[in-house]
């Protein structure tokens, strides 16, 4: 009988053994795909900005046939200004809960947590939807202050 049990006992040890490990190789995939993804992330951002500033300089560039130096860049600077008060606007959206998805999908591999948070989300979305919207009436605002802006520079400079 004490065999048995010291069997038992030597069985049940392995297997918590083989269990931790099971968990650290898991752990392991799990964290090599979100710095996969991570890395990836940072590579495609940087590539996109630097054809960003290319594209910015280039539309500059070809907006001095009508305007001064200066007012051109001035242009792309608002322009670019309003993008990124657009998807500062839309971060939430575009960006965090997509990453929140999809970081809970591979680490969790449970939808729980998103079904909760989707609850919350309806529970919100309609306020959202009505602060966007205001935010958009606000943005088309400031858009047609830049063209009359931009309306008064063409004829100083005419």
């Amino acid at each position: 009988m004490k065999d048995f049990y010291n069997r038992l006992l030597t069985d049940i040890q392995e297997y918590g053994k083989l269990q931790y490990k099971l968990l650290q190789v898991k752990g392991i995939e799990q964290l090599s795909r979100l710095i996969g993804v991570i890395i990836t992330v940072v590579m495609i951002t940087a590539i996109v900005v630097i054809g960003l500033i290319f594209l910015a300089i280039a539309l500059a560039a070809w907006l001095e046939q009508w305007l001064p130096m200066w007012a051109s860049y001035l242009v792309i600077a608002g322009a670019t200004l309003l993008i990124a008060m657009i998807v500062y606007g839309g971060r939430i959206l575009w960006f965090v809960r997509p990453i929140e998805k999809h970081l809970s999908e591979m680490i969790l591999n449970d939808t729980t947590l998103l079904k909760r948070q989707k609850q919350s989300i309806d529970n919100q979305s309609t306020m959202q939807r009505e602060l966007l919207r205001r935010d958009m009436k606000n943005i088309q605002q400031e858009w047609e202050l830049l063209q009359r802006i931009l309306q008064l520079i063409r004829g100083m400079i005419s």
